[in-house]
């Protein structure tokens, strides 16, 4: 015995199809939900870059100043950027800088690390480019620190949260 579809289930059929098309959840709204929410000091945007900054106070002899930048570079791309400065030239200059991610609901979590060390310099830049997941929000922290003659002077910096999605 033959079946016929008939034109009355074939609409039916093409409705529902239709509907679950304009049903489908969209992840990235989601984590967007966060924009403007403050974890740990660090706003959450859809900007394309941030920047910390650590100024020293005017009593600082040796450490003037450090920054860290975060940008969104496109496809999952991040570009990570950081400098620790001194007043003069230092038997160490230190800078550390963290990438951390957030789903935007919680903390900040490790996500990479880059220590870096220079000997007898005043400056000390860094500068990479690296994949990350996308959905979540990236920022970055930096230490920033100098030594001579036995003293340390070190303060910290600390960007915003960008989304990468």
């Amino acid at each position: 015995m033959k079946r016929r579809i008939s034109l009355k289930s074939m609409f039916l059929c093409a409705i529902m199809i239709f509907t679950m098309t304009f049903n489908m959840v969209n992840v990235q709204a989601e984590s967007l939900d966060y924009l403007g929410s403050i974890i740990d000091g660090s706003v959450l945007t859809d900007d394309n870059e941030a920047l910390g900054t650590y100024k020293s106070v005017a009593r600082s002899t040796y450490l003037l100043e450090g920054f860290v930048r975060i940008t969104n570079n496109g496809n999952g791309y991040v570009g990570i950027t950081g400098g620790t400065e001194c007043n003069v030239s230092c038997n160490t200059v230190k800078l550390n800088v963290y990438l951390e991610r957030s789903s935007g609901d919680g903390n900040f979590y490790s996500y990479k690390k880059w220590e870096n060390v220079d000997y007898n310099t005043d400056c000390l830049y860094f500068s990479t480019q690296i994949k990350v997941e996308k959905g979540y929000y990236y920022r970055l922290r930096g230490y920033h620190s100098c030594t001579k003659s036995g003293v340390t002077e070190n303060g910290g910096s600390r960007t915003n949260g960008i989304y990468i999605g």
